[in-house]
C-alpha cells in the first residue's frame, strides 16, 4: 500500500520551531512519508545541513537528519520550479511575534501553498494579524508550555515538559486534518490534545505570561525568585488581575480558574528556568512584550481602563531595549 506524503514547513525555525519539527522529523509511520523543512536563520540551517539537527533532553541527544534546510526563498525556489503542483500540508509559523507580519509578507507565496496555517508562536491576538495573510478557515493555532532552547546552531535544548493544546483559530469544528495534526504530534512524542475555544487557551497561557516574564526580565530573577520576594509577588497578582479585568470586558468566555494561584503554581514549578522574556534580554535581542504585558495595556486603552502594572511594566522592558539596541 503506497504511503500518504506530508510536507512541513517552519517559517522562523528557532528554539520552539526546531523542538516541534525536530520531533516530526522523528515519526516512523507505515501510512505516511514526512517531509520537514525548515526555513532559519543561516548559522543554524547549515549546521543542520552538515550534521543534522540535535535535540537535546535530559542527557539524551536526539540526531535527526531528515530535515531539508533553506535560509530563504531562493534555493527553494528550485523546488518550486520543477514542481508545479507542490503544497504544504502544514506551514507553522515559529518567529517572534514582532516578525510576524514581515514574515508572512517574505513567505506569502508558501502561505498560498499551503492549506493549513500553524501559529505556534507566545502572545494573543497573533490569529488577527496571520488572518490579513489567509484564509481565517487555514488557520490552526497551539498554545504549549514546552519549553526550548537553542544555546547553539543546530542544537535545541527540549527544557521543559508541558502541555500542547490545538485548534482552529476562527472555529470551533474539528476537521479531519486537524485530528490528523493532533495525531502526528502524539506520534512525535509531544502529547497534545483539541480544544474547542483555543482562543481561550492562549489567554490562560497568557495570564501566566503577564505574571512572570516582564518581572523576570527586569529583576534577572529564575521564575522561583520571584515569589521570594513580596514586592514582586504582590505586582505578579497585580499584572494578573488587570489582564483578567480586560479580558471580560473583550467577551473572552474564561473557565472559573485562580489564574494567581496558576502564576504562582507554574513559577514554583518552573523555580529555576529563565523565562523567554529574561534570554532575550541577556542576550540583548528585542522581546515580545508587546504581544504580552504590552497586549494588555492596548487592550485596556481601547476598552478605556487603566492598567498601571502592566504599563509600567511595557515601560521598563521598553526602556530596557532602548539601552542595548
Amino acid at each position: 500500500m503506497p504511503k500518504n506524503y506530508l510536507k512541513i514547513g517552519f517559517i522562523g525555525a528557532g528554539s520552539i520551531g526546531s523542538l516541534f519539527g525536530g520531533y516530526l522529523g522523528t515519526i516512523g509511520s507505515e501510512d505516511y512519508s514526512i517531509e520537514i523543512i525548515f526555513f532559519g536563520l543561516k548559522e543554524h540551517i547549515d549546521e543542520i545541513k552538515r550534521n543534522g539537527l540535535k535535540i537535546h533532553k535530559e542527557q539524551k541527544v536526539t540526531i535527526v537528519k531528515n530535515i531539508r534546510a533553506y535560509e530563504n526563498l531562493e534555493t527553494f525556489n528550485l523546488v518550486l520550479e520543477k514542481n508545479k503542483n507542490y503544497q504544504f500540508d502544514f506551514m507553522f509559523l515559529t518567529t517572534k511575534t514582532y516578525d510576524t507580519g514581515t514574515a508572512l509578507e517574505q513567505y506569502k507565496n508558501l502561505i498560498d501553498l499551503s492549506k493549513r496555517i500553524v501559529i505556534l508562536q507566545n502572545g494573543i491576538g497573533n490569529e488577527e494579524v496571520v488572518k490579513s495573510y489567509c484564509p481565517t478557515e487555514k488557520i490552526i493555532r497551539i498554545v504549549t508550555s514546552h519549553g526550548a532552547l537553542l544555546k547553539e546552531p543546530g542544537h535545541v535544548y527540549h527544557t521543559g515538559e508541558g502541555f500542547i493544546k490545538v485548534g482552529l483559530a476562527f472555529s470551533n469544528k474539528v476537521p479531519s486534518d486537524l485530528i490528523l495534526f493532533r495525531d502526528l504530534l502524539n506520534w512525535s512524542g509531544l502529547e497534545a490534545e483539541i480544544v474547542e475555544d483555543i482562543i481561550q487557551s492562549s489567554w490562560e497561557k497568557i495570564f501566566v505570561n503577564i505574571g512572570i516574564n516582564a518581572l523576570g526580565a527586569v529583576t534577572r530573577l529564575h521564575n522561583g525568585g520571584l515569589l521570594e520576594n513580596e514586592g514582586l509577588k504582590h505586582m505578579m497578582k497585580g499584572a494578573v488581575e488587570e489582564a483578567l479585568k480586560v479580558a471580560r470586558l473583550k467577551g473572552i468566555k474564561l473557565p472559573d480558574r485562580d489564574y494567581l494561584k496558576l502564576t504562582y503554581s507554574v513559577a514554583e514549578k518552573t523555580y529555576n528556568n529563565q523565562n523567554s522574556m529574561l534570554q532575550d534580554v541577556l542576550k540583548g535581542q528585542v522581546t515580545e512584550i508587546d504581544s504580552i504585558n504590552g497586549k494588555i495595556v492596548k487592550y485596556a486603552e481601547e476598552l478605556g481602563i487603566s492598567v498601571p502594572i502592566n504599563e509600567l511594566l511595557t515601560n521598563l522592558i521598553k526602556g530596557l531595549e532602548k539601552s542595548y539596541l
